[in-house]
């Protein structure tokens, strides 16, 4: 089974298509204002306006991967554009009218995270709807070399596009965008959600939960990148400032996004042709983690930014890899009706802390430098990592069979 079998999905290359235009758009709007914001308020700012996206994302995740496991995941995922659609036209539509441009952009990107709460994970949960088991790996590395042509697309787009137009421009495209996904979604058949009876909110919750703590390699991938968020959304911080001190511009802005993009797409590529077998995941995982913090460390050393870029793409073809290894091990490992709460609780669990720090990395930039927050939040990401390696369950990457959660006789193992 190969690449060319997934893709002659219809649906899922439909899926792939919509995901990649939307992730496009969002790609631009990220750059955009992100540079907006960081050119009016420095590195406070900056992390605030992160802040606010996070702020607005991770309360609504639970709740998203309980309509993601009752309802049709095409469904929910094609309400979630039509609402950001909408947002960032209101967005367009308060800039034109002379509101204030930060308060604006602030309150757009924490509703904009309440609808990626929905969107989010009703993708990923789709996807194994759509592909039978052994062509996960390969939709997977399909979906992962799309979502990041468009941040390698996106960035270099929204680079030019708020240097030569503004901001207005890219929240002009992003609406385009999502309306093109919203209309390719609805030629998505609705899946239906297997499941055996219904329960309450707070009892649904308790039984992803539950299913969670039965998968040693679930568990610790949560607590570990719960820690390692923090020091990766400190490196993330630091970017536009370590552009500004080269005295370059919003243009080498999208370039390195757009470097670190095509970086994943090699590494998304390389997991769906050579994919990682079950036995070595793990630590093939968790040593790719290492290197990209080892990465990430050299974008602030004192050297020319050409050769920072090459750091970014070596850290973009190990992120992609890794990406592959990690929803595929989801995929294979969920059953279908867990799959949209297990999800979130994933992501919910991983980007626990991200809120706070955003806030932390800008003051931490502002009262010392772009390499001292580096080196403490890369330390950070190297030494909460060390578990993930060291200890057997938690890098043996493999569905555990228990009583509770047997595994199914449908394959998912």
């Amino acid at each position: 089974m190969g690449m060319k079998e997934a893709w002659r999905i219809i649906e899922f290359r439909r899926l792939v298509v919509a995901n990649f235009v939307n992730m496009l758009g969002g790609a631009i709007f990220i750059i955009g204002m992100g540079w907006t914001v960081a050119q009016m308020g420095g590195p406070k700012a900056y992390g605030l306006i992160f802040t606010a996206y996070f702020l607005g994302h991770l309360p609504l995740l639970l709740y998203g991967g309980m309509v993601v496991d009752r309802l049709p995941r095409r469904t929910v995922a094609l309400v979630a554009d039509i609402a950001q659609a909408v947002l960032s036209t209101f967005a367009v539509v308060f800039l034109v009218a002379g509101f204030p441009k930060f308060e604006t952009l602030m309150v757009v990107t924490f509703l904009t995270g309440g609808a990626g709460a929905f969107s989010i994970p009703a993708i990923r949960a789709l996807v194994p709807d759509l592909v039978e088991d052994d062509l996960l790996a390969q939709a997977n590395s399909i979906r992962g070399m799309a979502m990041t042509a468009a941040w390698m697309v996106g960035p270099l787009i929204g680079g030019f596009t708020v240097a030569e137009y503004g901001i207005e421009a890219c929240l002009i495209i992003d609406v385009i965008t999502f309306v093109f996904s919203g209309v390719v979604l609805w030629t998505i058949s609705e899946v239906p959600i297997e499941r055996e009876g219904e329960a309450g909110a707070l009892e649904e919750v308790r039984e992803a939960w539950r299913f969670v703590k039965t998968q040693p390699w679930l568990l610790a991938g949560i607590i570990i990148f719960m820690i390692w968020h923090i020091g990766d959304t400190g490196i993330e911080i630091g970017v536009p400032f370590i552009i500004e001190n080269k005295g370059l511009g919003a243009r080498e802005f999208g370039i390195f996004g757009a470097v670190g993009a095509g970086g994943a797409i090699i590494g998304a590529a390389i997991g769906g042709v050579r994919p990682v077998s079950k036995e070595k995941r793990g630590f093939v995982f968790y040593a790719f983690v290492v290197g990209i913090a080892l990465c990430m460390l050299m974008w602030a050393m004192p050297i020319p930014f050409w050769l920072i870029l090459l750091f970014v793409l070596i850290e973009g073809v190990l992120g992609g890899n890794l990406q592959v290894i990690w929803t595929t091990t989801l995929s294979d490992s969920v059953d279908q009706y867990l799959r949209g709460r297990v999800s979130s609780l994933e992501t919910m669990g991983s980007l626990f802390f991200i809120p706070l720090s955003p806030l932390l990395s800008g003051w931490l930039i502002e009262e010392t430098s772009v390499l001292t927050t580096y080196s403490i939040a890369v330390s950070l990401m190297i030494i909460v990592t060390l578990p993930g390696l060291l200890v057997t369950p938690f890098r043996r990457f493999v569905r555990v069979d228990t009583e509770q959660f047997p595994i199914q006789a449908n394959g998912d193992s």
